[in-house]
């Protein structure tokens, strides 16, 4: 009896160390992952950020060539909350990407139709520089996707997706 007593409190004690360690595997993933994504929501918004600045200086461009130009859309743009896309996550920030995504579209089609403006040397950079900050925002949600799905299968691990669940951690939406 005392043998299997024995065998029984090492067994018991093996398994705990077990769970100890994916408790701890799982935590540390699940910090990586937190701070991987936060690099991304910092990178994403600067992205944004250059492309709402570039977008103004086409308005620059349309004004001194006299184009005329829709005054709501000269005002969304204008008055584009950032704040809005500081975060990747959530249904406003994606209203927010795809407005600001609309507003640079809207501007470059009426450079683009403008036989005075779409040869000119300052238009071409910006439209080159909006092209790069594309690309560079498409490899970006890439990665962002990429980290969110590691991220929300790691809290929602088995042995740890109580602890993450009692300390409000939630899944985070893919990037479209």
């Amino acid at each position: 009896m005392d043998l299997f007593l024995l065998i029984t409190l090492n067994v018991a004690i093996a398994l705990a160390v077990l769970y100890a360690l994916i408790v701890i595997f799982d935590v540390a993933f699940v910090a990586s992952f937190c701070s991987i994504l936060s690099h991304h929501d910092h990178d994403l918004f600067m992205i944004l950020t250059s492309k709402k600045d570039a977008c103004l200086k086409l308005i620059d461009l349309l004004s001194s060539k006299n184009v005329k130009m829709d005054k709501k859309k000269i005002d969304a743009l204008t008055n584009f909350d950032l704040k809005r896309i500081e975060h990747q996550d959530g249904e406003d920030a994606k209203l927010a990407r795809e407005e600001l995504s609309s507003l640079v579209d809207y501007f470059l089609s009426l450079c683009r139709d403008n036989k005075d403006i779409k040869n000119l040397d300052s238009f071409l950079l910006i439209e080159n520089n909006l092209n790069e900050l594309t690309t560079l925002y498409v490899n970006h949600v890439v990665m962002y996707n990429a980290d969110v799905l590691g991220f929300n299968f790691w809290i929602s691990f088995y042995p740890t997706r109580y602890i993450y669940k009692i300390l409000k951690f939630k899944k985070k939406n893919l990037i479209s």
